[in-house]
């Protein structure tokens, strides 16, 4: 199959829909990655789906407190990666992610945009136990895959071309963009989120990840980039 069907090169995107669980998660995933498609012309647009209201150890702020702030550093963030729009969901941390219309939504989120890359988490982690991701990634496949259908709720009557899609946080990565002068901005962009990441904890984090994330040429990010065709009853995709 991979000889029949070319593997999709992220780097070529025009257009890129990042839809994110948590306000943070795109720049854990990908903040090189879309630092360095927004230099180069890139249009990328952020699509957060929840508030975030629940992400804190810190039981004397209210939920209320912590949504607002998480979207001012949300806001901080993709604006040190050169993000030129940002959308947000608005759905509440944990509760309701899975609930109806997550994929409407994000159907007509594709529909809007149009996008030739949609970036997420990948839902097929192993031991992912966070539901928002698995959820999250979930409706972004099933919204790439319906998009041709107009009777599928949410789906646009006359189509646009089927974007490419590209999973972070992946256990089966078959693409390293290389972070090169970007891999600063991305932790610059992490930093933003205070709420989150006290300075302290900073360089333990990234520490962790640079481990993980170093090869010849210095820092990378690992994604698994598809074809629409393997998101549907396709055994390749695995080895895709």
């Amino acid at each position: 199959m991979p000889e029949l069907i070319p593997r999709p090169d992220l780097l070529s995107a025009k257009r890129v829909l990042a839809v994110q669980p948590h306000p943070d998660d795109n720049e854990i995933g990908a903040g090189a990655t879309i630092a360095r498609l927004a230099a180069q012309g890139t249009v990328i647009r952020y699509v957060t789906v929840t508030d975030g209201r629940l992400g804190t150890a810190d039981p004397a702020i209210s939920q209320d407190a912590l949504a607002a702030r998480r979207h001012g550093e949300a806001e901080r963030a993709a604006a040190i990666l050169g993000v030129q729009e940002h959308r947000h969901l608005g759905r509440r941390d944990l509760l309701d992610t899975a609930l109806p219309g997550l994929r409407e939504a994000i159907l007509e989120e594709v529909a809007a945009f149009r996008p030739d890359f949609v970036l997420t988490c990948d839902p097929w982690l192993p031991y992912e136990a966070h539901p928002d991701h698995r959820n999250v990634g979930l409706a972004v496949s099933e919204a790439v895959s319906f998009l041709g259908f107009p009777h599928v709720p949410g789906a646009p009557q006359e189509a646009p071309p089927q974007p490419m899609v590209a999973f972070y946080g992946t256990a089966r990565p078959n693409a390293q963009i290389p972070g090169g002068p970007y891999w600063e901005r991305k932790w610059q962009a992490i930093a933003a989120h205070e709420t989150q990441f006290a300075e302290h904890f900073l360089p333990l984090m990234r520490a962790f990840f640079e481990a993980r994330a170093v090869g010849e040429d210095g820092f990378f990010e690992a994604f698994k980039v598809l074809h629409p065709i393997y998101l549907h009853f396709n055994p390749g995709a695995v080895d895709a």
